[in-house]
Formats: structure tokens, C-alpha cells, sequence
């Protein structure tokens, strides 16, 4: 999961070609009914059930089709999920849809999504995009999105700086690595006199809330041109899910 342009089809193709290098079988779902095109072939479309231009052609414009379209994903999750448990697969990868407030922050994401992992172990894998990390304000607006898709979906998450390799050499080295550490990203905040003063303190409450809540814990630089930040995070889902 993650922003619209955060890399999360790239990821997930990348990701799956990754583990089946490892004798891992995987099977690709696409779970984006507006998607025109994907860098990926998916073992199950819900394209094949219903698209956006479905209901764009009823009069509803891109966003409000887009929701009616994951909303009556509904009425096929027992054939999806069907489809689903065919591949055989030990492990299914979702791709989501790239407009996240419309389908996390909407009833018919979550229900649809927890219909068709009903009994599964579930990790999220959430998508931080470099352009949150140009300043401390932007890390913590994007780690404050994470955390409400967590507080949202309810289940074990996994946060990536994804599309590392543009990350400067200071984030990607002194920075991220940090985050974890109590109160680093607060002090960071506090110390960067271009943000004015109330948005200065608001960051640091959210910063601060987001610490005492336990919520950040590690963020894992992923890049899909290196191939060792994709075995990270394999190995990162691997003990989530054994945790479950």
C-alpha cells in the first residue's frame, strides 16, 4: 500500500520475481480496477470482475467510479478468493490501488480486503515515497499516513522508504536509520528554523505521538535496483508473518 507514484506495482512485480528466484511461490493478485496498465502479469485481475470505465460510462466521474468499483468488489470475493487459492501459492502478494484515500480511508477497502485475506496471515507492506523525505516536517507527515492506514486496516505493518536509490546519502545513511530511536525525528523537527512556528510545534506532537504510541519502530530503505534491499525485506515479512 502506499501513495499514488510510490512504486507499489514495481515493488510488488520485483518483489515476487525476487522470492520465486528463492523457490518461493508466489502468485500476483492486481486489486486496482482502475489500472491501465501493469509493469506485471497477474495470476488474478479484478479487472476481470470490474473496471473503473464500467461505472464511468453509468455518468460517475474517475474518483466516485473508482469507489463504487471497489465496493462492488464485494459481490466477487468468494470467486477472487477462489482464484486466489488455485495458484497454490505460499504467498500472495496484493497490489493496491494507487488512490489510497479512496480505497483505506473508504468502507469498501478494508471490508473487501478483509474478505478476501479472512483466516490468512496478513502483513502491510506501506510504500513512504522519497518525496517525504526532502525535510523532517514531510517524514513525519508521511510516517503520520502510515500510522492512520495502520490505525485504519488494523493489522501488522511493515513501513519502506521506498524508491530508496534517490534518497540522498545523508537520509539514506544517518537519517533513516534513526528514526527508531526515541524522541530523533522530534529533535530533528525542532532544529529546522524553515518550518514557521505553529506547524513547527504541530510536527512535533505528531512526532511525538507517533514515539509514545511504540508506532515507528524500523523503516527499511527499499530500492528494486538492489536486489539486497529486496532479500531486507522478504526477510522482514517472513518475521511478521511467522509473529502472526
Amino acid at each position: 500500500m502506499g501513495p499514488a507514484g510510490s512504486g507499489k506495482s514495481t515493488l510488488a512485480g520485483e518483489l515476487s520475481g525476487h522470492m520465486e528466484s528463492f523457490d518461493v511461490d508466489t502468485s500476483l493478485v492486481n486489486f486496482d480496477p482502475a489500472a491501465e496498465k501493469l509493469v506485471y502479469d497477474p495470476d488474478v485481475d479484478v479487472r476481470d470482475y470490474v473496471t473503473v470505465h464500467d461505472f464511468m460510462e453509468k455518468g460517475l466521474g474517475p474518483n466516485g467510479a473508482l469507489i463504487a468499483a471497489v465496493d462492488s468488489l464485494i459481490s466477487h470475493v468468494s470467486e477472487i478468493r477462489r482464484r486466489i487459492e488455485e495458484t497454490g501459492a505460499e504467498y500472495v502478494i496484493v497490489d493496491t490501488p494507487g488512490q489510497l484515500e479512496l480505497f483505506a480511508f473508504r468502507a469498501g477497502g478494508p471490508v473487501v480486503l478483509d474478505a478476501i485475506t479472512a483466516g490468512d496471515p496478513v502483513v502491510l507492506v506501506f510504500l513512504v515515497d522519497v518525496t517525504f523525505f526532502e525535510n523532517p516536517a514531510s517524514i513525519v507527515s508521511g510516517l503520520a499516513l502510515a500510522s492512520s492506514v495502520s490505525l485504519r486496516l488494523r493489522k501488522p505493518q511493515i513501513n519502506v522508504a521506498s524508491r530508496a536509490d534517490l534518497l540522498v546519502r545523508e537520509v539514506l545513511e544517518e537519517i533513516i536509520p534513526r528514526l527508531g530511536e526515541e524522541g530523533f525525528l522530534t529533535g530533528l523537527v525542532s532544529r529546522d528554523e524553515s518550518i514557521p512556528g505553529e506547524l513547527r510545534d504541530l510536527s512535533m506532537r505528531i512526532s511525538d505521538a507517533i514515539y509514545s504510541s511504540g508506532y515507528i519502530g524500523e523503516v527499511i530503505p527499499v530500492s528494486v535496483m538492489k536486489p539486497e534491499t529486496l532479500a531486507g525485506l522478504h526477510a522482514k515479512i517472513e518475521q511478521v508473518l511467522s509473529q502472526a
